[in-house]
């Protein structure tokens, strides 16, 4: 009975491996130039996270971080803020802000009839609602003028009719109608 150790087996087959790869020089360049390429993309791979995270970090930090305004001797002036902060109160400004009914910003009095926002959405609906009138405006001009030519034409087959007591081709189908 052979008693083989399955351990050692796989030791020497490593090693033998191991020996062949530092004694065949075409072969061991092969595999370092391919075991660098693989540490490199790895290590590529890992930097980018790494660099992508930092950033993203960094700019998160940068909109979060509180600041005082100063004046030109580097006195602190108004209250503490954050440019996120500050964006927020731009665009909501803008949006909020007061406007005419031609959407330019209100001088007071009695032309601020809605904020910027409202004047937009007004802006949309009027032009699509506009479009609709318009085109159902063609649409029953359209019929109304199917409609009269209809009925012109009945009108004047009547009136051929009683005026000529002939049976034109026309009148009895044999040729078809101009209208």
């Amino acid at each position: 009975m052979l008693n083989i150790n399955e351990d050692d087996l796989k030791r020497d087959i490593v090693h033998r491996a191991a020996d062949q790869l530092v004694d065949d020089e075409h072969l061991s360049g092969l595999v370092a130039k391919e075991v660098k390429a693989r540490v490199d993309k790895l290590f590529i791979d890992r930097a980018e996270a790494q660099i992508s995270a930092a950033i993203d970090e960094a700019i998160k930090g940068g909109f979060e971080r509180e600041y005082q305004r100063v004046n030109a001797w580097g006195q602190a002036e108004g209250d503490k803020t954050s440019i996120k902060k500050k964006l927020d109160e731009l665009v909501s400004g803008y949006w909020n802000a007061g406007v005419d009914k031609y959407g330019k910003p209100a001088t007071g009095g009695y032309d601020r009839a809605m904020t910027r926002a409202e004047w937009l959405m007004t802006q949309v609906c009027a032009k699509d609602f506009s479009d609709a009138m318009k085109e159902s405006a063609i649409n029953m001009t359209g019929a109304l003028k199917d409609g009269m030519r209809n009925q012109m034409a009945k009108f004047m087959d009547d009136l051929l009719g009683s005026l000529f007591h002939v049976k034109s081709l026309q009148d009895q189908g044999k040729v078809e109608k101009p209208y």
